[in-house]
């Protein structure tokens, strides 16, 4: 589980840590990479920054509401959502889950800034949420471990078989339900903490 530091009032540029999607550079630089809860979600969020690769162009396609984001460089806080560009190379993505986009986080595409970086957006991920939607992969278990799917090309969870199975990937929550809706499934998302 990673421990964050905690930001005690975070800058909202949308109001809300689940609309958060602005581009860097940011207002507040000194919150990448801190955690807080946000008492009108009920959700403790991660303000990290959005890899610009991550586009429609690639295989996983733009960030969607309730996608995995994975670490792309944890030193600098940018996840991704293409298993591909992970930090620990695309089959250890599934150990290198960050947190789970609670909206639609724009990709700069590969475009500079006026100070000629990266383009990156600063988002807020959920790294704790009682009942979020998660992307799935069609199989749901109620009180299964949601754990992140090794199938290629994508930014879900799956439940770990059998009562005596460990897990092969990160576990991310507990399943509170067997019904996947829209390719989601509602889990008790618990990815991270934060220290005071």
């Amino acid at each position: 589980m990673q421990v964050y530091q905690r930001i005690a009032n975070p800058y909202m540029p949308q109001g809300t840590a689940n609309a958060t999607n602005s581009p860097t550079p940011f207002y507040a630089p000194g919150e990448i990479g801190c955690a807080f809860y946000d008492p009108n979600t009920a959700r403790a969020h991660a303000r990290v920054k959005l890899d610009s690769g991550a586009t429609s162009a690639t295989p996983i396609g733009a960030v969607a509401a309730g996608q995995l984001a994975f670490w792309k460089d944890r030193v600098n806080n940018i996840v991704t959502n293409d298993k591909r560009f992970c930090q620990d190379g695309a089959s250890g993505a599934i150990n290198a889950v960050a947190g789970v986009f609670p909206v639609a986080v724009t990709g700069g595409g590969g475009v500079n800034g006026a100070d000629g970086q990266p383009l990156y957006y600063v988002c807020d991920i959920v790294i704790q949420a009682k009942g979020m939607n998660v992307a799935s992969d069609g199989n749901a278990l109620i009180g299964a471990q949601a754990t992140a799917t090794t199938t290629a090309n994508v930014a879900s969870v799956t439940y770990t078989t059998g009562v005596n199975t460990a897990p092969v990937s990160q576990v991310i929550g507990v399943m509170t339900s067997s019904t996947v809706t829209n390719n989601l499934v509602p889990v008790d998302v618990n990815l991270g903490s934060f220290v005071a």
